[in-house]
């Protein structure tokens, strides 16, 4: 296996800085004294042509000038000498670099070709680079320190891996603010050599990092990702925030770093299956990603709410039963246990509501007590506690009354919260608090640095609390799901190899999936209403008669299609009918199946992805209705029921309304057989299996669709 460049990059002994100079707000100046500041271990060499020193610390004129070859180089020149430094770095004998230079392929077909110079001349010095069109990046524990801003936390335990420079360097003091600690980032840029897929491999080998935050565009290599991933996640949560799902958002991304987004419902296939957490903000990564690092694992869905008002009490309660969690009512010991502390008037039956009671030891040490060491919760929301900060909300008025100072009201908020914060820990429970004060009151900012996740609304914490549930389901998923490879029919090979280039028609198609094991209807091929008659005869009333040709994509719209025949005369009509619209062409007799329920499944490929395989409602409704999920072949049985139990409509696979539960077995191995055909058969383009009737619980394909 071979060794991931980001050992080097992230822990160099030396750095040489080219681009920095004497002025302060030039960029690669921003970046040589953001490191300086960083307090990293390492030799620095400046390198700039002119300047014999920078900053005071002795400046080297060419890359050839300096004493050794550092083992990075963090280049932020003009984009067009980048192709000659690169030679230069590799003359001197320099194998790793951070290109931060923009004006590369994300600038137009000029930048392609500059990018593909500057990848050529990294492959023939074997240099392995970062960006280009990146922002750096930070190692806290080192420390290194190679963005545009400080660092202004301690060390922690999230890593951030960004598509985007602006999210591990202009954030940085919006995360000091937040308490939020990082242990690396890095921004990846174009992603010309070094990509996503190497910073994750990189961040599952971290000890440092026990979460992981991304910022995503694109995706390069997803059937990479998705084995990376889904092998990272049953150890360390992702969360993700994706943006190219939409037509402003692909746009975006490709003037942005020339990515090449894909459809929203693609990249939610790629994270269900690699148990990656979706987000819809950047703050929600921090934020998700901060509770991950820092809070134990949950281990189940019932959480203890306590609060000083019942509308932050009820919107938690609401947010977390809507995201799949309890708020069960406390159990009556439990609850005498709380009475004996609380007012008359307050509620002690979860959420338990003090309704603004002021005595702050209750809210910090009594009840949270209680209420974590009790077997009947898995995690605790607090909201209401008020330090300093409603002190200073209130002193203007109570200063027009009496003689007193902000510090004497300060000293009246002061309460010692030492017990409350050891409480995760302790009991392996995770606490969130929720306050509208935000780290100027002393609460707050004590709970941020002792790594207790703060939010500015009950909702978010509530939200942030169903993340770690999601997780916990996410981590105990099944672990037999090996991939299901099935030898390949012969006659399957014949018909699709046969046919040179050409699309295969609906019986050849069916044909297909009879040699794999997929059911369908009975059907014979016939050429005139005669042996259509007999055909019927044969298979039994009532039948459909359709048109079949490899050219006929959307055989309904152009009344092609005729249903429930019961007799020959129907029969000879359709016939009929059919052929005064494509004289000659074939047509296909098949039974009628009678169903109660219409799904589909189907296969398309996406540049850089593995084969897609959809599965969802059928029926001519299929695009209205848009309840799908996709799923990357090859996968296996476990993976085949999460798609179908995981569709909006999941209840109709059931027991519904008297109707026969559907035989997932049976639809779980068609999803399985698809993604074989579409791994063993790259030359299909698409495959359309629409509908799939339910009958007597029994799934089959009955029209079918291959596009080479």
């Amino acid at each position: 296996m071979s060794v991931n460049p980001l050992n080097i990059i992230m822990s160099p002994k030396s750095i040489a800085v080219i681009g920095a100079s004497n002025n302060p707000f030039n960029m690669g100046s921003m970046q040589y004294l953001t490191l300086l500041h960083s307090g990293y271990p390492g030799d620095v060499f400046p390198v700039h042509p002119k300047e014999e020193t920078v900053f005071g610390n002795k400046a080297y004129s060419s890359i050839s000038d300096l004493p050794y070859a550092p083992d990075i180089v963090l280049m932020v020149v003009p984009t067009k000498l980048i192709p000659e430094m690169m030679k230069d770095l590799g003359k001197l004998g320099t194998r790793h670099a951070v290109v931060i230079s923009a004006g590369f392929k994300e600038a137009g077909e000029d930048g392609v070709k500059l990018e593909k110079q500057v990848i050529s001349i990294a492959d023939e010095f074997n240099i392995r680079f970062l960006g280009p069109n990146c922002m750096g990046l930070l190692n806290a524990q080192y420390p290194l320190n190679l963005t545009t801003a400080p660092l202004q936390t301690p060390p922690g335990n999230l890593g951030i891996i960004s598509q985007s420079g602006t999210y591990i360097s202009q954030t940085l003091p919006y995360l000091g603010k937040s308490g939020i600690r990082l242990s690396k980032a890095m921004s990846v840029g174009n992603e010309a050599n070094i990509d996503i897929v190497d910073c994750l491999e990189y961040l599952e080998e971290d000890d440092d990092t026990k979460a992981i935050g991304m910022y995503i565009e694109c995706i390069r290599r997803a059937d990479k990702f998705l084995e990376v991933v889904s092998r990272i996640t049953r150890k360390k949560p992702v969360v993700v925030q994706y943006v190219g799902g939409t037509d402003a958002g692909g746009r975006s991304g490709t003037s942005h770093t020339g990515a090449i987004a894909g459809p929203d419902n693609i990249y939610n296939g790629l994270f269900e299956q690699s148990g990656v957490i979706r987000v819809n903000s950047i703050e929600e990564v921090y934020k998700t990603g901060h509770v991950f690092a820092t809070q134990p694992v949950i281990k189940g869905k019932n959480i203890a709410i306590l609060t000083n008002s019942g509308g932050p009490g009820t919107a938690i309660a609401t947010t977390l039963d809507g995201n799949g969690l309890n708020v069960p009512e406390l159990s009556d010991s439990v609850q005498e246990k709380i009475k004996k502390s609380i007012p008359g008037h307050a509620s002690s039956k979860n959420p338990v509501d003090l309704t603004f009671h002021t005595d702050i030891d209750l809210m910090v040490n009594t009840l949270p007590e209680i209420l974590m060491k009790s077997d009947e919760t898995d995690g605790l929301i607090v909201h209401g506690i008020m330090g300093t900060g409603y002190a200073k909300a209130f002193f203007p008025a109570i200063k027009r009354v009496f003689d007193i100072s902000m510090e004497d009201i300060e000293k009246g908020h002061m309460f010692n919260l030492d017990k409350i914060v050891k409480m995760p820990s302790l009991y392996g429970k995770p606490l969130m608090i929720s306050t509208f004060f935000g780290n100027n009151d002393n609460a707050c900012s004590f709970f941020q640095d002792n790594l207790i996740p703060t939010f500015d609304s009950p909702e978010k914490a509530a939200h942030a609390m169903s993340k770690l549930y999601e997780y916990f389901l996410i981590r105990n998923r099944p672990n037999d799901n090996s991939s299901i490879i099935l030898p390949i029919p012969k006659s399957a090979a014949n018909i699709i190899r046969s046919g040179n280039g050409v699309n295969i028609d609906e019986f050849n198609a069916k044909e297909v999936l009879r040699s794999y094991g997929i059911p369908t209807c009975r059907e014979k091929l016939v050429t005139n209403y005669k042996d259509a008659i007999n055909a019927a005869m044969d298979i039994g009333y009532p039948v459909a008669v359709k048109a079949c040709s490899s050219e006929i994509q959307h055989k309904t719209e152009n009344n092609l299609v005729h249903l429930n025949l019961d007799n020959e005369d129907e029969v000879k009509t359709a016939c009929e009918s059919i052929q005064n619209i494509i004289s000659g062409v074939p047509m296909l007799v098949c039974e009628m199946i009678k169903g109660d329920r219409e799904l589909m499944s189907g296969m398309t490929r996406f540049p850089g992805f593995p084969p897609c395989i959809m599965f969802g409602m059928g029926g001519v409704f299929t695009e209205i209705l848009d309840d799908n999920k996709i799923r990357f072949a090859p996968f296996g049985k476990n993976e085949a029921l999460s798609m179908i139990e995981t569709i909006k409509s999941h209840e109709i696979i059931e027991n519904y309304r008297g109707m026969d539960p559907v035989d997932k077995e049976a639809l779980s191995n068609i999803l399985i057989k698809l993604g074989n055909i579409a791994v063993q058969f790259p030359e299909i383009k698409e495959i359309d299996l629409n509908p799939i009737i339910i009958q007597d619980g029994k799934p089959f394909v009955v029209d079918a669709l291959f596009v080479i």
